[in-house]
């Protein structure tokens, strides 16, 4: 792939390569799913966030993320109760065994983490964060359509 610049295709497939191999090493591992860890991270630092919240962080639809919720919620991992404010809203709250998990999966994420930059001198691994980080900046925001 020498000489290969078809950038768009390149990160889509390091995506899917990167996010197969973590699927099959948290589900070996902790019996959870690269999303479902998402998740699970996600609430480490929003405990008690509403479903709407959950579902931006993860930039996932309102039915990806109403079936994500159900399957941990189906392992017991996280719990939805209703907004004391609003009785129509959800919130989400990390269980004991969901906090339990998260903890578990944190070794293999920063394992594969590890493995990503083998190889590469640590002024390499700077410019490629540098790039990822630039093109999630300049693509960040909704695309404008034209009229």
């Amino acid at each position: 792939m020498q000489g290969d610049d078809r950038l768009i295709f390149l990160l889509g497939h390091a995506r899917h390569r990167v996010y197969l191999r973590l699927d099959h090493a948290l589900l070996d591992r902790v019996g959870v799913t690269t999303a479902q860890t998402g998740a699970l991270f996600f609430l480490k630092n929003n405990d008690g966030c509403l479903l709407s919240q959950m579902g931006r962080g993860l930039m996932l639809d309102k039915s990806a993320i109403t079936g994500l919720v159900d399957r941990l919620e189906k392992k017991a991992m996280i719990e939805r109760r209703n907004d004391p404010a609003d009785r129509r809203a959800i919130r989400l709250y990390l269980t004991r065994s969901g906090r339990d998990v998260a903890a578990k999966a944190l070794p293999v994420v920063k394992q594969l983490n590890l493995a990503i930059k083998e190889g590469f001198p640590p002024e390499e691994i700077e410019i490629f964060s540098r790039v990822l980080k630039a093109t999630i900046e300049r693509f960040g925001g909704k695309p404008r359509r034209k009229s």
